[in-house]
């Protein structure tokens, strides 16, 4: 008889926990007179899905001194992504010269292709905004469309270089700043927030 009481709250136990496995838990719960929109609101608040964030990161464009960060950063022999803001047309491109500006070429032919018909397939002086992609930071840059000078990539249907303009940096001819790539400079700036329209 003296182990009749023990045995008898084990086998309750055993069988409560048993029972709680089979059954709801509202018929062993102070909650069980929750409604059923009461229990989908508790179902809906604690799902994962509700907590997914699916925004994409705001890409920023800046303005960089030539001579104070980008010359150093933008070091010769990089491939880097340039994207022309008046036509959107993305083309990649080496760093291959220069000290008051870069000297950059057309990676390959394809890229030639792409730079040369943002100037409807002529090459021009003109100078266009873009913005330049050097190690993840979005610059407001100038170029133009005249191969001149040396040429450093083979192959790549183009003769010579073509310069690249940021802010203060100057001609390599005239040792002088600019004004029209420092205007192109100040609307690629001005413009910089049209990026996020871009898919790429």
């Amino acid at each position: 008889m003296k182990y009749f009481l023990p045995c008898f709250l084990i086998c309750l136990l055993f069988l409560t926990s048993s029972l709680s496995a089979i059954f709801s838990y509202p018929i062993f719960s102070s909650s069980g007179t929750l409604t059923e929109s009461q229990h989908s609101y508790i179902n809906d608040a604690n799902e994962n899905e509700h907590n997914v964030t699916t925004s994409t990161p705001t890409l920023t464009v800046v303005s960089l001194n030539w001579f104070d960060a980008v010359d150093s950063i933008f070091e010769r022999n990089v491939v880097t992504r340039i994207i022309d803001v008046q036509t959107s047309t993305i083309f990649y491109v080496k760093r291959t010269g220069g000290h008051n500006h870069a000297d950059i070429e057309p990676i390959d032919k394809e890229n030639m292709l792409k730079f040369h018909g943002i100037y409807n397939n002529i090459w021009s002086w003109d100078r266009r905004p873009v913005w330049v992609e050097i190690k993840g930071i979005w610059i407001a840059a100038s170029i133009n469309g005249m191969p001149h000078g040396y040429s450093l990539v083979q192959n790549n249907g183009q003769n010579g270089h073509t310069c690249l303009h940021f802010l203060k940096s100057k001609t390599h001819g005239t040792n002088r700043v600019d004004e029209s790539h420092q205007n192109a400079v100040s609307y690629a700036l001005a413009n910089g927030k049209t990026i996020n329209d871009l898919k790429f």
